[in-house]
This record gives structure tokens, sequence and C-alpha cells, in this order.
């Protein structure tokens, strides 16, 4: 791997940073006062064409790597977590669309996704479910199509989404892919849910009573279901992973400036060994999270199944969050606490990171058991 950035992955990072610094920071702490989705924020976001960039060139994209996307998701979530996660969820169901949409499903979806006119989630998380994309959602065969009966509790974006792909079980225990619209007789939206943290990033609750679903609107053949909620959830932990770098990025610069100003026993923090020592760590925390993000972004832009890249990138990174984000709240002291400094909601969004879009546990798991396949 060459870890020095091209010139196209420079130019996406200066782009973001520069939106970030004019557009995100004045107002970074608005979301999670309204817990309203940023709407204008998002929508100025997708004016850089960050969902152009893993799109082919032949659908009318830059055709970059996912490593330029997880760059660009790093810069965001620096400024904002929950438009970070936004744009993640969005770009998922734009990749699927172009790897296995049908030209109708592509024509009719990805122009207005990308023009910000729609808004779409794709489930990998259920909190009941580990990680079982289906959840409790299940597809029996009608005619042309397929009747959807079941709940998904928690769907990103689902208050404000048009549609959202999710994942059934069908005959045989057999996973199948599905496009649905929020239109659809039977299919209820609910939300959004309160969450503790990340309150810019709506979830909600998708219920389904017999929805039929035409063959047009599965995504993938009946039996590839599988296969792509596996390179779903692989793109969603990297791109977790690259979120929670920045968001730590953006904590440990907030803890540096505090050291710096807050005066105690007559010097600053930031004169105190144990603060520096504190400092150090943080950021060799993240540089080493940062660079596991990094190769399983790149191992992912190489066509590969980086199955134990991914988990290992999601779950140090988010651990490495919560960790960075706790000692920034310690070097703030009882500040640290108060809701006017950004480490309050940087903490709790970076637990958000623990859980989704499966909680670390699946992911040990996961590694534990890729390592021992590894060691014969």
């Amino acid at each position: 791997m060459d870890f020095q950035p091209t010139q196209s992955q420079q130019m996406t990072r200066r782009a973001v940073q520069e939106f970030v610094h004019k557009e995100v920071a004045p107002i970074s702490q608005e979301p999670d006062k309204t817990a309203e989705f940023p709407l204008a924020m998002y929508r100025q976001a997708l004016a850089l064409e960050v969902l152009d960039i893993t799109l082919p060139e032949a659908l009318g994209g830059i055709g970059d790597d996912f490593l330029s996307f997880a760059i660009a998701l790093e810069e965001f979530a620096s400024g904002s977590a929950a438009l970070a996660h936004s744009i993640a969820a969005t770009e998922a169901v734009v990749y699927l669309l172009s790897r296995y949409g049908s030209n109708r499903q592509q024509q009719q979806y990805l122009r207005p996704l990308r023009a910000g006119e729609m808004f779409a989630g794709a489930v990998i998380w259920d909190p009941d479910a580990g990680s079982d994309p289906t959840g409790r959602l299940h597809a029996f065969p009608d005619g042309d199509g397929h009747r959807l009966s079941g709940t998904l509790p928690h769907v990103p974006l689902a208050p404000a989404a048009g549609l959202a792909i999710v994942f059934a079980m069908g005959v045989n225990d057999r996973i199948s892919a599905f496009i649905v619209e929020k239109q659809m007789p039977g299919l209820t939206a609910a939300g959004p849910q309160e969450f503790m943290g990340m309150r810019g990033f709506p979830f909600g609750r998708l219920t389904f009573r017999d929805v039929f679903v035409s063959s047009d609107h599965r995504l993938g053949s009946t039996e590839s279901g599988s296969k792509i909620s596996d390179e779903l959830l692989m793109r969603g932990e990297t791109a977790v992973g690259a979120i929670a770098v920045g968001l730590s990025r953006a904590a440990l610069e907030a803890a540096v400036k505090h050291s710096k100003a807050r005066i105690q026993f007559g010097k600053p923090l930031a004169a105190l060994q144990a603060t520096q020592n504190k400092i150090a760590d943080m950021a060799a925390a993240i540089q080493s999270a940062r660079l596991l993000v990094y190769d399983a972004a790149f191992s992912l832009g190489q066509g590969k199944p980086p199955a134990r890249q991914t988990a290992m990138a999601k779950l140090i990174a988010s651990e490495m969050a919560v960790g960075v984000c706790r000692e920034a709240v310690q070097i703030h002291g009882g500040y640290g606490y108060v809701k006017d400094y950004p480490v309050e909601r940087l903490y709790r969004d970076a637990l958000f990171s623990q859980l989704y879009p499966t909680v670390n546990e699946v992911q040990r798991k996961a590694v534990a058991q890729l390592t021992y396949r590894r060691i014969r």
C-alpha cells in the first residue's frame, strides 16, 4: 500500500476541510440540540460531489476508490459525525445500486439521491438480531414478486428517507435484498427515535404488513442477498471507523486548545506532564486507528473481501474514539460535562460507533474466527 495520498485524495481532503471550517464548524452543535436531520448542511455537502467519489464514470461519477471516500468521511466527521454518518448511509445505497441495480433502478434512483432530492438508508443494524441483516423481516413469494412482513426497528434516515434497501429471509433461508419506497401500501415509518447521541442522524422504525414488492424492486438475484449484505457490512464498518477517527480528531483539538488556555497551579494545563502524557497517547491512538482504517478502505477499493481488516478497523477505531473522547472530557475537568463544550457531545457520539453497524462484541467474534482460519 502506498501511503502517499494521490492528488485527487489531497484535493478531496482540502475541499471538505474548507467546507467543514466555513459551513459546519460554526453550527456543529445545532443538530444535537434540535435532534433534527441537518438537511441544509447535508445538501451543501452533496454539492461537493461526495456521493460521486466511488460511483463509476459510466454512471456519471468520479470512479475513485473507497479510500478517497473514507478520507472525505474523516474530514466531515471532524465537524459533524452526524453529517458524516448521513452521507455514508446514502453512499452505501448509491454503491449498491451502481453494483447490483438494474438499468431501470439506476436511472430512477441515482440522480435524485446524488442531488439530495431523495434520502435513503440501508439496513445493517438490528440490536435484537446481532449481525443478521434480515432482523425480523420475511419475504413470501407472490406471483411476480414477494410480500414482506415484519418489523425493522432501527433504520438509518428512515424518518426522512424516500426509499430503503432492506434484507428479508425467504424460502430455504435465502436472504434477498429489496428496494422499498415509503409510499408502498402496507409500509409505515415511525420516528425519529430519541438517541443518547448522534442526534442529527435520525433512525426510525419500518413496519411491513403484507407489503407487495415486485421483481423490479428486488436488488440483485434472489440468492445474492447474503453477498450484498456482506459487502454492505464491510463498507459500513470501514465508514464508521473513518468517522470515529474524524470525531476523535475534533476531541483532541478541543483538548489541546483547552489545555493551553486553562490555568491551573499558576501555569497552563498544557505545561503539566500529566496533561502532555494524555495528549501524546490520544494523538498516537488516533494515528494508529487511522492507518488501520485506511488499510481496510484501500483493500475495499481493490475489490478484495477484507472482512478481517474491516472488522478490526471498526473495532479499534471505535474503541479508540471512546477512549480519546473520555480523556478529552477529563482534560476539560468539570467543563467537559457541560453541554456548552463540544467534548460532551463528542463523547456521546463516540459511543454510537461501538454499536453501529454492529456491536463491538460481534466485531471481536468475527476477528477471532477469521484469525483462527488464517493460522492453522
